[in-house]
């Protein structure tokens, strides 16, 4: 998946919005922090906009976090083949949407854990369809990170920390 060619559609703009990469992770990594009742692990957080922005990806996710990541990523092995190139394609949005996030205080930085010192708006407050399904695919991929070590999800997904 590479984002220079479509950068210059409508949706290809709001999509790479760094502001809206930025909720993105501030609602995975707070769901990750409610379920595990620690910070998110720095590297984690480079997993998240892979397995959520492209539409095929996320219209595979299960509905509900009973589904582990592993479990997931065996029955989608064409998702977890493409997954590498999608994360790397994406590390620099993802970085981009850090920065936003971090300079707007949505996450805080400690120790190399994120953490997110106020709940993002849940995914039903969200202004359209696709930003909602997309805020919901990243609240199920916190879960799964707060539930997975990760150097295990990184092999799991076929990439290198």
């Amino acid at each position: 998946m590479t984002t220079a060619p479509h950068r210059g559609t409508p949706e290809a703009r709001a999509l790479f919005n760094p502001a809206f990469g930025a909720y993105l992770l501030a609602s995975s990594i707070h769901a990750a922090a409610k379920k595990a009742h620690t910070p998110m692990p720095w590297p984690s957080v480079f997993l998240v906009l892979p397995l959520v922005l492209p539409a095929d990806t996320r219209a595979s996710l299960p509905a509900r976090s009973t589904l582990t990541l592993s479990a997931w990523a065996t029955a989608n092995p064409r998702q977890q083949a493409a997954f590498c190139e999608r994360a790397a394609a994406l590390t620099e949005y993802t970085r981009a949407s850090l920065r936003t996030a971090i300079r707007h205080r949505a996450i805080d930085v400690n120790a190399g854990t994120l953490s997110c010192p106020r709940a993002p708006k849940p995914p039903s407050a969200a202004p359209g369809a696709e930003v909602a399904d997309c805020a919901r695919a990243a609240t199920l991929v916190g879960r799964w990170l707060a539930a997975t070590e990760p150097a295990r999800a990184f092999t799991v997904l076929g990439v290198r920390p």
